[in-house]
């Protein structure tokens, strides 16, 4: 698969989560510091069955409400992937 593709992929993923953003469910959980809410895992981490870490990079992009989005990624590009992406 081309980089171009993966770019696009990965871009249009970010688009999905702003929309949500703006739809006023927030994929992101923050506390009054500003760090990551670890207490709720994102949707790759429950799929993964591992601990979801303050850095976690699908964190932003996978909502804990929407697992069936991160599924859909996974099946296609693998959790490796799919974290070159978003770094």
């Amino acid at each position: 698969m081309s980089r171009e593709r993966l770019d696009e992929i990965g871009k249009k993923i970010k688009r999905e989560a702003d929309a949500t953003d703006r739809m006023g469910r927030r994929p992101l959980l923050l506390n009054h510091s500003g760090t990551l809410n670890t207490i709720t895992p994102c949707a790759a981490c429950k799929l993964l069955r591992r601990r979801c870490a303050q850095e976690c990079p699908f964190s932003p992009y996978f909502s804990p409400h929407e697992p069936q989005k991160f599924a859909s990624v996974h099946k296609v590009f693998g959790a490796s992937n799919v974290s070159k992406m978003l770094m």
